[in-house]
C-alpha cells in the first residue's frame, strides 16, 4: 500500500496505529502445528548477536501479537507441514516469521529462522528458494471516502507450485 499525499499517508498510518488495518496471511510451516488455532503474543526485539534478526527471546521487546488457523496438515515423503491462515494485530518486522519459529514451527523456505534448505523426506528432496509466507488479504478505511477497501491476493504460481508438489508427492 502506498500513500499518494501527506494527508492519506497520516490517516493510513494512525489506522495501523490504531490496529485497525485487518490483515491476513498464508503460510507454509515446517511440521505439524498441535493446535487448531492459537494466539501467539509474545514481544518481538532485536537479536542482540545476529542483528539482522528478530527474536522473542529478549526482555523489554515491542508487543506483537499473531492469530493462527489451521487449514491443513500434510504428512508428505518431504516431511510434515502445516499450512496456516494468520492475521496479526500488529506489524512487527519478521513478526510471523519470529512467532511461528519460536513455536518451533518455520516457514518453510526461511533460513533465517530455522527452515531447512531443502525439505528432506525419506525418499525426496524439494526445495523452495523463497520464504513460504503470502499477504493475501488487506482490509481498511479509504483515507479520503472512509469507505471500507479490501483487497485480496491468489497465492503466487511459484507458492501454488511448490504446494502442488508437496501434496502430490513429487519432486
Amino acid at each position: 500500500m502506498v500513500a499518494k499525499n501527506d494527508a492519506a499517508h497520516r490517516k493510513l498510518s494512525a489506522q495501523f496505529a490504531a490496529r485497525e488495518v485487518k490483515k491476513k496471511y498464508v503460510a507454509l510451516v515446517h511440521g505439524w502445528v498441535k493446535k487448531d488455532s492459537g494466539t501467539l503474543a509474545e514481544s518481538i526485539s532485536r537479536d542482540r548477536v545476529r542483528r539482522t534478526r528478530m527474536t522473542t527471546r529478549v526482555e523489554g521487546g515491542r508487543a506483537a501479537v499473531t492469530h493462527y488457523r489451521v487449514v491443513r496438515r500434510l504428512d508428505t515423503k518431504f516431511g510434515k507441514f502445516t499450512l496456516l491462515d494468520v492475521k496479526i494485530d500488529t506489524g512487527r518486522t519478521h513478526q510471523i516469521r519470529v512467532h511461528v519459529a519460536g513455536m518451533g514451527h518455520p516457514v518453510v523456505g526461511d533460513t533465517m529462522y530455522g527452515a531447512p534448505t531443502r525439505a528432506r523426506g525419506k525418499s525426496a528432496v524439494i526445495v523452495l528458494r523463497r520464504n513460504f509466507l503470502h499477504a493475501a488479504e488487506l482490509e481498511f478505511r479509504h483515507p479520503r471516502t472512509a469507505e471500507t477497501v479490501a483487497f485480496k491476493s491468489e497465492l503466487p504460481v511459484e507458492l501454488r507450485e511448490f504446494l502442488g508438489k508437496v501434496e502430490n508427492q513429487e519432486p
